[in-house]
């Protein structure tokens, strides 16, 4: 019978659980701490943060990586932001530095459209 590399690391781990369990190794263990599901943001509080990075709903949208229609439904209320983009929102009203370096890194932003956001 073959053995495949997850086979061999499945074998590996279930023998490291066992000399564990009879006290032969003590494995590593981390703690993380899972931050709280963001706030729900109204439709003036997106305005809001929208405004401070002095931009159209359409280079928002692509800043934060949704369609167009997705922040104007935001902003009138139809809709709320929800998972990553709550998350993006979160982090942008927090610390608007950290998400201009964030979204510079990824490449969201092009020099272009920031000049021209900026007037």
């Amino acid at each position: 019978m073959k053995r495949t590399k997850v086979g061999q690391d499945l074998i590996k781990g279930m023998e490291e659980l066992i000399d564990h369990a009879r006290g032969k190794i003590t494995l590593r263990t981390s703690e993380l701490e899972i931050p709280e599901p963001p706030k729900q943001f109204s439709k003036t509080e997106i305005a809001k943060i929208r405004h401070v990075f002095r931009v159209s709903q359409s280079v928002f949208a692509r800043m934060l990586n949704v369609d167009d229609a997705t922040v104007r439904a935001w902003e009138q209320g139809r809709n709320t932001p929800s998972g990553g983009s709550a998350r993006l929102l979160e982090i942008a009203k927090r610390d608007p530095d950290v998400f201009r370096r964030l979204i510079d890194q990824n490449g969201s932003s092009s020099r272009r459209e920031r000049r021209a956001a900026e007037g």
